[in-house]
């Protein structure tokens, strides 16, 4: 057949009727799609196969492409089909780009990128054959969710900057970072998806032809028309944080002028502002990476990830607050403007309260231990004194603000934020002593209620350093106590304070024991503190109700801590599963929740001992049972070449357990199996796709001219009387399906194209007992194909034979 006659042949695509039979033209239907027949109205899906792959539905939808889910008949597995847009498929621009993206995505191997397994074309469709990824992407979770925390962004950041580098380390810049190319596989890892818009970067810069980026996430040098490098991913990565982790896009609208979001991206609002609640950490991370100025970004990609691994460390040691969502921020600023209300309406009674304090005089000398700390921690708290003796009502009202705030949120569990204000308040040059000295014993024990026992030595240096710049007495209730809070081991004998602070006093004491793993020691300094009389207005009222927290975790841990190792596997997992209902019953964090861990880790041991038994037994039992040998399988594999079924003879031989001396044959059988498939899959679909001219002879010796289709190990012939059969390609002679394999296709070995063909038709003829033809053309292709004479040789070596 000419060249002109097979194009010719190629524009015109026929489908018959799934039902009737009926012949539908369907050459300007685009792939999968749903057409009704004219004679019988049944719904036939038509153009389903392209190339070894069989479409099974439809996936995505996008601007340019489409994506089908569909099954590779070759080696049994789910893929993601890639395909231009009908608009797009005869643009020729578009189709080198389109092609442009599968060979770029493909040269990047990595487990975060998506993987490309082979491209083609098929009823003049260009397609991209890549893996299939189940989960949702980045943009639904953010539809659904809104902002999302950063316990659970931080660590998806980390696969996203790993696959970026990896591009990077391709020479390749993504151009089209979004929420929507971030895809989530089953197990919840990133997959980066779409390098359509990708340029491959000349000494680390690029400059594309045009703007196809979105606009909420595009860098600022892409719209100035200015080349472009890692750097403008590193920025679209940002924003895409940003809108992650707000809620929001970082700029108000998508204008599709491309000089009003250039503009707008000049006065992005920081992170912190719109999202409050985010660590400063991860707040540096995003608003970096969206720099206007590429200089003033993350200098690479390794840079980037050590901030994103500092702002997650942040994170697990003192938590992550839960995102805001916008209809609660709507609610709190309308709260917001109420209590305003409310305070301006009780400014004037609060001035006068602070002005009847003034009157009074000092009962005691500045310094004073007990007086000064009673007037800190009076019921009001607004009684201040400044450096000249004299007392200052706006002061005073300040700092006595900031006492009640600090213990409100020890109150609430906020105990990072607690720290930071007792932090702010010793370093105050306002708050005298000992009060700014006690200020700084509260954060010790803000840090240890956090769990932050690591960062609790950081608090007490700092405290001690406090002291000395203060010149506080060594003979003072705070000093004293710093020392013991920074000495080694448990405090045995403390010198509790005999002022208003004895309860702040036991409270470091029972921590520091608490932490250094003696809930012995630390369970009857607990019980004191909950004895302790105060006043009820008293702030320090909270940390009676701490202590009863301790108290009732001290009685949770005890009895499980004094069990004996378990006698069996089913009582490990009891043991297990009530440790964990004690950890979600713990109401304190930092060394409760660690001895259970502990605990729980001494179980697992124990339950992987009694795994690893239980595995032996099972062994040793499993050699009693009798199980195919190789020689079994061998045998159903020659069964399953007879009757021409290739591709389940290979899949039988890949779960076989050959014995190691017989692993080279068993690989050898399975390679040329394989490539048989393909030969009998490729020349059925080129069958189905062009008239070919052809003499086929059955086993029997019937001849036949005629055929209509060729699909899934079958070829429709026409008989002499008009009426179609379907017949197994196992019922041709195998001298007659090579010599149609000939007319089908252009062996030449001058083209890759060729060369491919032919060593699928070397493979098949030695399968089917036409070992000279093979051997012939296999001597003809080794000298121009050193890997298939590799791959020859050790085929013919592992079945003793010479190649």
């Amino acid at each position: 057949m000419t060249h002109e006659a097979r194009d010719a042949a190629a524009e015109m695509h026929i489908a018959h009727c799934s039902s009737c039979g009926c012949k539908m033209d369907i050459s300007t239907m685009e792939p999968y799609t749903n057409v009704v027949c004219p004679d019988c109205g049944h719904h036939t899906r038509v153009k389903c196969e392209l190339g070894q792959y069989l479409l099974t539905g439809r996936h995505a939808v996008g601007g340019m492409s489409k994506v089908f889910k569909a099954r590779d008949l070759t080696l049994d597995r789910e893929v993601a089909i890639k395909i231009l847009n009908d608009d797009y498929s005869q643009d020729g621009q578009r189709m080198k780009e389109f092609e442009h993206e599968a060979h770029i995505t493909a040269a990047i191997s990595h487990p975060h990128v998506v993987r490309v397994f082979t491209v083609g074309r098929a009823f003049e469709h260009f397609y991209i054959a890549m893996e299939m990824v189940s989960g949702e992407n980045l943009e639904q979770m953010i539809s659904r969710e809104g902002a999302i925390s950063e316990k659970e962004i931080l660590p998806i950041t980390a696969e996203i900057i790993s696959g970026l580098e990896a591009a990077k380390r391709a020479g390749l810049i993504h151009r089209d970072m979004k929420p929507g190319n971030i895809l989530f596989d089953a197990n919840g890892h990133v997959k980066i998806v779409d390098f359509g818009l990708a340029l491959v970067t000349q000494g680390g810069m690029a400059k594309a032809d045009e703007i196809w980026a979105t606009p909420y996430y595009v860098p600022p040098e892409a719209l100035d028309g200015e080349q472009e490098d890692f750097r403008s991913d590193m920025y679209a990565l940002g924003a895409t944080l940003y809108h992650a982790l707000s809620g929001q896009p970082s700029i108000p609208n998508a204008s599709k002028l491309s000089q009003a979001v250039r503009k707008a991206k000049e006065k992005i609002k920081p992170l912190a502002t719109v999202a409050p609640w985010l660590k400063p950490e991860t707040c540096y991370l995003v608003d970096r990476a969206m720099a206007l100025k590429r200089d003033d970004r993350f200098a690479s990609y390794a840079e980037m990830e050590d901030a994103r691994a500092s702002a997650y460390r942040v994170i697990e040691e003192m938590g992550a607050a839960e995102p805001m969502q916008m209809s609660e921020r709507a609610g709190r600023r309308t709260k917001e403007k109420i209590i305003v209300r409310s305070l301006l309406a009780c400014g004037l009674l609060a001035l006068l309260l602070v002005i009847a304090f003034v009157v009074f005089k000092k009962s005691k000398a500045v310094g004073d231990e007990s007086g000064a700390t009673d007037n800190i921690y009076a019921a009001g708290g607004l009684l201040w004194e400044d450096d000249e003796g004299s007392y200052s009502p706006e002061v005073a009202a300040r700092i006595g603000k900031q006492f009640r705030v600090s213990h409100q949120m020890l109150r609430d569990g906020q105990y990072a934020e607690a720290k930071a204000v007792f932090i702010k308040l010793m370093n105050d040059q306002q708050v005298t002593e000992p009060s700014a000295s006690w200020a700084g014993v509260e954060a010790v024990i803000a840090t240890w209620l956090n769990g932050d026992n690591a960062d609790a030595g950081v608090a007490i240096a700092r405290l001690r350093k406090h002291m000395d710049a203060r010149g506080v007495s060594q003979d003072s209730g705070a000093s004293l106590l710093g020392k013991q809070l920074a000495g080694p081991g448990i405090i045995r004998q403390p010198d509790i304070a005999r002022n208003a602070m004895k309860i702040v006093h036991m409270m470091a004491v029972a921590l520091k024991n608490w932490e250094a793993g003696a809930l012995e020691e630390a369970a009857p300094w607990f019980e004191q503190i909950q004895k302790q009389g105060l006043h009820k207005e008293s702030p320090l009222v909270v940390y009676r109700d701490i202590a009863k927290k301790y108290l009732a975790d001290y009685r949770k841990l005890k009895p499980v801590s004094a069990m004996p190792p378990p006698a069996d596997m089913k009582e490990a997992h009891e043991r297990l599963a009530m440790l964990k209902t004690v950890m979600e019953k713990l109401a304190t964090r930092g060394r409760a929740q660690v001895h259970v861990e502990v605990w729980q880790l001494r179980l697992q041991k124990e339950v992987e001992k009694f795994e690893k038994l239980r595995q032996e037994e099972e062994k040793a039992q499993q050699k009693k049972i009798a199980i195919a040998t190789y020689d079994e399988q061998r045998l159903k594999f020659s069964q399953l070449l007879k009757t021409s079924n290739f591709a389940e003879a290979s899949m039988l031989l890949r779960k076989a357990r050959p014995k190691t001396k017989q692993q080279n044959e068993n690989d050898a059988w399975i390679y040329l199996a394989e490539s048989a498939s393909a030969f009998i899959l490729k020349l059925e679909q080129r069958m189905a796709d062009t008239n070919i001219s052809v003499r086929l002879e059955s086993v029997d010796g019937k001849i036949y001219q005629k055929f209509r289709a060729a699909k899934g190990g079958f070829l429709g012939i026409e008989e002499e009387t008009g009426e179609e059969v379907f017949m197994a390609w196992a019922k041709i002679k195998p001298e007659s399906i090579l010599e149609c394999y000939r007319e089908a296709f252009d062996l030449t070995v001058d083209t890759l194209e060729g060369q491919r063909l032919t060593e699928q038709a070397v493979c098949y003829a030695w399968l089917m007992g036409m070992q000279d033809k093979a051997q012939l053309a296999a001597e003809r292709l080794s000298p121009v194909n050193g890997n298939f004479k590799k791959r020859w040789a050790k085929t013919m070596q592992a079945h003793g034979q010479q190649p």
